[in-house]
């Protein structure tokens, strides 16, 4: 099989699910190319070190269309045409590609379409409940999405959304998002062997609520922190710790100064991945309040750490990684009372906490970049198989 992997930026998230992809691609024999269309992130403030890694040590069959710009977009026209010249050139039998509605992927589509004959997978975390869905709009995105092959999507919610699309459950797996849990378990270690260390550099509390979140409306952050005024943990000395960066940053800052929290709420800029499990490692505990959220990485890497969390219904993590009253709590979003109860559980209750934390360490250990690869080498096995089988019928 000769695979071609097609990404906006390889982001440090993405790094270890291709690296693991390539291991596994290598290891049977097969061949993988990397196509990143842009150089620079323009979604997260802070340098992208594992992808910089990455590429410094100049791997092999890999290559950047256009280095110097971000991943909100430009140069289409240059992208279109490089990329068509490399699909000429490879010849894959499958093109995995993020997102179904980029523009590179509907010009591999195009391509496809022209003048390939390779298999096209898609990857996602779209579920149907992230947000209003307008019935027009998603008949003109079922026409589009039943045209590609195949789907490796974050969860079963996702794949049922899918399904809705025209990807039918046998040409979808599970498995997008996932993080290295391993390093980042072996890095949370790391911190909490080091916790004095770790508290000073990061200007830590004793005790802290862990919320890491973008501040945009459907996040929820000001939930997040009505909750905490409503359990009273500020009187404990338990502190509330957020991690992010967003539009509506000064909004939350001055809620927080409206309740006399100064003191107790702590802003975070926006970390490196690499440096985040040393957040973690020393938090009671995660909370991730959304509205909706596609899945929520912060679930994932906090569990590695060995902390559990509290999530909302809506969150794609729910109901799948976190268990509720096993792992975890799921509670409505948008309901500061539930949460501000669950939150006063776990932060008065050290069993209960460290029973739940103890069990989400074991839950995520499946949830890891081998999932990623396995899972989407046995889809484009299964969609390359099916190609056989209806050509050996035709030539019947």
């Amino acid at each position: 099989m000769r695979m071609m992997f097609v990404i906006g930026h390889l982001g440090d998230y993405h790094v270890p699910r291709y690296e693991a992809l390539k291991k596994l691609v290598e290891r049977r024999g097969d061949e993988i190319f990397l196509v990143e269309i842009f150089g620079r992130s323009g979604v997260y403030a802070f340098p992208q070190l594992t992808r910089d890694a990455f590429f410094g040590k100049e791997p092999a069959r890999a290559v950047t269309l256009e280095p110097d710009i971000t991943d909100a977009g430009g140069r289409w026209p240059s992208v279109a045409y490089k990329l068509a010249g490399i699909a000429r050139t490879l010849r894959p039998d499958v093109v995995v590609t993020l997102g179904y509605h980029t523009p590179y992927s509907l010009w591999l589509y195009l391509i496809r379409r022209t003048a390939g004959t390779f298999r096209i997978i898609y990857m996602s975390d779209s579920k149907l409940d992230d947000g209003v869905r307008r019935r027009f709009k998603e008949r003109l995105k079922r026409s589009l999405v039943c045209r590609f092959d195949g789907a490796l999507v974050a969860g079963e919610r996702h794949r049922a959304y899918a399904q809705t699309l025209g990807i039918p459950l046998e040409r979808s797996r599970v498995g997008f998002d996932v993080i290295d849990v391993e390093r980042f378990a072996r890095l949370a270690d790391n911190a909490r062997a080091s916790e004095s260390e770790t508290r000073r550099r990061y200007a830590l509390p004793r005790r802290y609520v862990l919320c890491v979140s973008r501040f945009v409306p459907r996040k929820n952050v000001d939930v997040v922190v009505d909750a905490y005024a409503l359990t009273g943990l500020a009187d404990r000395g338990i502190s509330l710790v957020l991690v992010g960066h967003g539009p509506d940053m000064r909004a939350i800052e001055g809620r927080v100064s409206s309740m006399q929290l100064d003191k107790n709420v702590r802003f975070l800029d926006p970390i490196p991945n690499a440096q985040m499990p040393a957040v973690y490692a020393l938090c009671d505990f995660m909370v991730l309040g959304s509205e909706f959220d596609q899945w929520g990485l912060c679930v994932n890497e906090a569990f590695a750490a060995s902390k559990t969390a509290i999530v909302t219904q809506t969150c794609g993590a729910a109901d799948e990684l976190v268990k509720d009253s096993v792992n975890g709590f799921v509670v409505e979003p948008g309901n500061a009372d539930a949460l501000a109860e669950k939150m006063q559980m776990l932060a008065l209750n050290d069993v209960l906490r460290d029973a739940l934390s103890k069990r989400a360490r074991q839950t995520v250990d499946k949830w890891s970049p081998s999932m990623f690869a396995a899972n989407l080498m046995e889809l484009a096995d299964r969609l390359l198989c099916s190609e056989r089988r209806v050509l050996i019928s035709a030539k019947r």
